[in-house]
């Protein structure tokens, strides 16, 4: 990624705060790689928003629908790198940066652009849906 992506991304979430509703969750595979670049903050329901199943890994997609709700966890990423490298990773797998307000403050989200075949998450928590 070119060194004006970079700026792009930081001028976007000056702030590095980001919404999780997947790997990047607590305790799941990608949380425990990158997690010493982040620090919790809180855990949020969004609603308007669908959780969908792919075989490893969900995608959220924002659907207007208050029934649809997703479970995410809102983290301040501490280390430039790893927002980097976190960023990157959900590009390029084919999500889209968007943000949200979460509590008052502007959150980046990875989002997919619409819905495909894959199964909705019911009660759009991934954690509870991926253990059982």
């Amino acid at each position: 990624m070119g060194v004006a992506n970079k700026i792009a991304l930081l001028v976007l979430n000056p702030q590095s705060i980001y919404a999780f509703y997947g790997s990047l969750r607590l305790g799941m595979s990608n949380y425990r790689h990158y997690s010493d670049g982040l620090s919790y903050l809180f855990t949020e329901s969004l609603c308007g928003y669908g959780l969908y199943a792919m075989k490893y890994y969900p995608y959220a997609v924002e659907t207007g629908n208050t029934s649809d709700v997703t479970v995410v966890e809102v983290f301040k990423i501490t280390d430039t790198l790893i927002e980097q490298e976190i960023h990157e990773l959900e590009i390029g797998v084919g999500y889209v940066y968007r943000e949200v307000m979460i509590r008052n403050e502007q959150t980046g989200i990875y989002l997919f652009e619409k819905p495909g075949s894959e199964p909705l998450v019911n009660g759009g928590d991934w954690v509870k849906f991926f253990g059982s």
